[in-house]
């Protein structure tokens, strides 16, 4: 049981990639907080399974984050049922190697498309006047991977270092209406798309990146808890910061 505990109640939130791994975690724990949370995510079928394991304050939408449309209609919606925002989590993210000898193109644009584009599209909707409150706070995530090429990842390395970098520009775009925009950095956490034997971690490469984590392996909850404290008013002096949460990684 953690000894640190957040007051969301009355508060309304967006989560993207909600449907697994961190982004569920937040969604979880924001619902847990007393936030009402749409969540959203391309898998229907693991939305709904979301629905059942929260029964109240959860709101699913399938969308995909590369469409501009479905996001803006999903927190349009939302908004007009529950009230502005105030904040929201883009946590959507797809992985996958390639070396630059098995370059996949169409792979490589879906990659920095969800990561990167789909940060662009859900910070040009949620961050309008008409959507969310002044002050509202939000996270984007990005990847120690963006500090450090990951090898045969540079389309996800890539990706992740644009949203940092877009973070900046953001934060002094929003600051006039008091809205922050902080990143966060995880190093590897045990979640579905980074288990062994997958296609962003082959058989053998876990290791060397678990011998670098100085506290061992990360959990979905070790990220949650940081990214709900930025969402938080604790965190209202902080904005265009990236923040890692790696177990030491990059220490």
């Amino acid at each position: 049981m953690s000894n640190v505990a957040f007051d969301f109640h009355g508060k309304n939130f967006v989560v993207t990639g909600a449907s697994s791994g961190m982004g569920k975690q937040v969604a979880l724990e924001l619902v847990e907080s007393g936030a009402s949370v749409l969540a959203l995510a391309r898998r229907r079928e693991n939305l709904s399974a979301l629905a059942e394991e929260s029964a109240e304050g959860i709101y699913p939408a399938a969308c995909d984050v590369r469409e501009p449309k479905e996001m803006e209609a999903a927190v349009k919606a939302f908004v007009k049922a529950h009230g502005k925002i105030d904040g929201g989590v883009h946590a959507a993210g797809i992985g996958g190697l390639m070396t630059l000898r098995f370059y996949d193109e169409a792979k490589a644009h879906d990659i920095v498309n969800t990561s990167f584009w789909g940060a662009v599209n859900f910070m040009h909707t949620c961050a309008r006047a008409s959507i969310s409150h002044t002050a509202a706070s939000f996270v984007l995530f990005s990847s120690v991977a963006a500090v450090e090429g990951l090898k045969g990842g540079f389309a996800y390395s890539a990706a992740k270092a644009a949203v940092d970098a877009a973070s900046h520009s953001f934060a002094k775009e929003l600051a006039r209406r008091k809205q922050r925009v902080n990143t966060i950095q995880p190093g590897w956490v045990d979640t579905e798309m980074t288990r062994e034997g997958g296609e962003m971690l082959p058989d053998g490469h876990l290791q060397p990146i678990l011998d670098r984590e100085l506290l061992g392996a990360g959990r979905a909850q070790d990220v949650a808890g940081v990214v709900l404290f930025l969402l938080s008013d604790r965190a209202s002096w902080m904005t265009g910061a990236q923040i890692p949460v790696d177990g030491g990684y990059l220490a």
